[in-house]
């Protein structure tokens, strides 16, 4: 098993080893060594089927059954080709997953199944050094100021969810725009363009402007990595460190992707309610 480097700022590519056979904790412990190392894992070339996937998956916490679509399953599709396909079309801007629910996920977990000849990349953003970077000025004008992640499950998922519009059980949740990654111990700069109702004390017009603000270094390629998909890619990635988009691409041609969510075991539950406290 080796590791590549991906991009100066994020994640590694690991070769030789086949997720398809069952592997032993010496290599269990080695993939989360590197996951925490790097944040970021992809192995190419993977012929897996979901039971081989979760168990891969499932190194690194449980399944998250939260949401419209787990309810009753253990994985989803992030499709255009498939009746039960989510998210199948579109631009994504920058954004973690889960941030609406009070422990938002841990990691996800994609497998490629079918991708178009071009378009539909997935690109990461560190926001580790994100945080690191922002000027000391604004980092003490946000350090402690929170947002009201918001998600409307059946609204327009290319458009930023807002109060006025959501419905009453739509979830929502208040955190920090500046959050403790569990893995790192580092600060990580938790402001997500897409959820993100309100923020404390501010007027909308100086949350819309702060947000802009902070997207712009988010969204800096020079902590980011842009992936282009092949058939057989599994990648998996911290849900807090990175945020992710998606580019556009035809929706004429297929594109689907196995997606397993995961959960914050219920020890790192405890601790970020404690921390949160």
């Amino acid at each position: 098993m080796k590791l590549l480097p991906l991009s100066p700022a994020l994640g590694v590519e690991i070769t030789g080893l086949d997720l398809a056979r069952p592997f032993d904790e010496e290599v269990a412990a080695a993939l989360r060594r590197a996951y925490a190392a790097h944040r970021l894992l992809l192995l190419r070339g993977q012929d897996l089927d979901q039971a081989a996937q979760l168990r891969f998956a499932t190194l690194f916490g449980p399944v998250s059954h939260r949401g419209a679509f787990m309810k009753e399953a253990d994985a989803s599709h992030v499709s255009n080709a498939r009746p039960d396909g989510i998210l199948g079309s579109g631009v994504l801007a920058f954004h973690s997953d889960h941030t609406f629910f009070r422990h938002p996920l841990k990691a996800i977990c994609l497998h490629a199944i079918e991708v178009p000849s071009s378009g539909g990349d997935t690109l990461f953003a560190d926001v580790l050094a994100a945080w690191d970077h922002l000027p000391a000025a604004l980092k003490a004008r946000i350090a402690d100021l929170s947002s009201l992640q918001l998600f409307d499950y059946g609204g327009d998922y290319n458009r930023r969810t807002l109060e006025a519009d959501a419905p009453a059980d739509a979830p929502r949740c208040w955190h920090p725009l500046v959050r403790v990654d569990g893995d790192s111990g580092r600060k990580a700069l938790f402001a997500h363009m897409h959820t993100t109702a309100a923020i404390s004390g501010l007027a909308d017009d100086e949350a819309d402007a702060l947000m802009e603000e902070l997207a712009g270094f988010i969204a800096d390629p020079a902590i980011g990595y842009r992936h282009v998909w092949q058939p057989g890619d599994v990648l998996l990635w911290n849900n807090i460190a990175l945020q992710h988009a998606r580019t556009d691409f035809d929706p004429l041609q297929r594109r689907t992707l196995r997606r397993i969510p995961i959960a914050v075991s219920e020890a790192e539950a405890h601790e970020e309610t404690a921390q949160a406290a």
